[in-house]
């Protein structure tokens, strides 16, 4: 297994001048160059992009939870550890995690029940080693349904997590 190593170079250390851009080197001294802000923000999108591809298609499993209960069921697993290895890839990544609920209950139970399963999945990605001050969770209850609720398969899709990520700090976000 490589280890990455940050090497900052100095400006003055170098006869060109100009500030340099720091590099990622590699057991064998192979240089990287670590990626702006913007650039991991959009790589990581990229990459929560793909999972949700391979959920979409079945190749990973939705994220679901006990019925009633903010408990994750062990078949989400793979999924979640897929997000958390993205996290784990970049240290300035910051994970927006978004629970929703259907509309079957009153607003009230939905939007407690959408925040304690936001917070499982923060706290399953933390055992699964993302920092948890990287990670802010929010409940939206059943304010925000992307399918009728008044069918099966639309309250199915209405029951969702959603993951947003950024590179900002988090009082420039929210």
């Amino acid at each position: 297994m490589r280890r990455l190593l940050l090497v900052g170079l100095a400006a003055g250390a170098c006869a060109c001048g100009g500030p340099r851009q720091a590099v990622l080197v590699d057991n064998d001294l192979r240089r990287f160059p670590r990626l702006s802000d913007s650039a991991a923000q959009r790589q990581a999108q990229e990459a929560l992009r793909a999972v949700q591809e391979k959920v979409d298609r079945g190749e990973l499993p939705q994220i679901r939870f006990e019925f009633d209960k903010d408990a994750i069921l062990p078949e989400s697993y793979p999924t979640l550890d897929q997000i958390a290895l993205i996290l784990r890839s970049d240290d300035r990544l910051k994970l927006f995690i978004r629970a929703h609920a259907d509309a079957v209950g009153t607003d009230a139970y939905n939007l407690d029940l959408s925040e304690r399963r936001a917070k499982s999945v923060k706290t399953y990605l933390a055992k699964r080693g993302v920092p948890p001050p990287t990670m802010f969770f929010k409940g939206f209850g059943e304010s925000a349904p992307i399918a009728d609720n008044e069918t099966d398969a639309g309250r199915a899709k209405n029951r969702r997590v959603e993951f947003r990520v950024t590179t900002r700090d988090w009082n420039s976000v929210y």
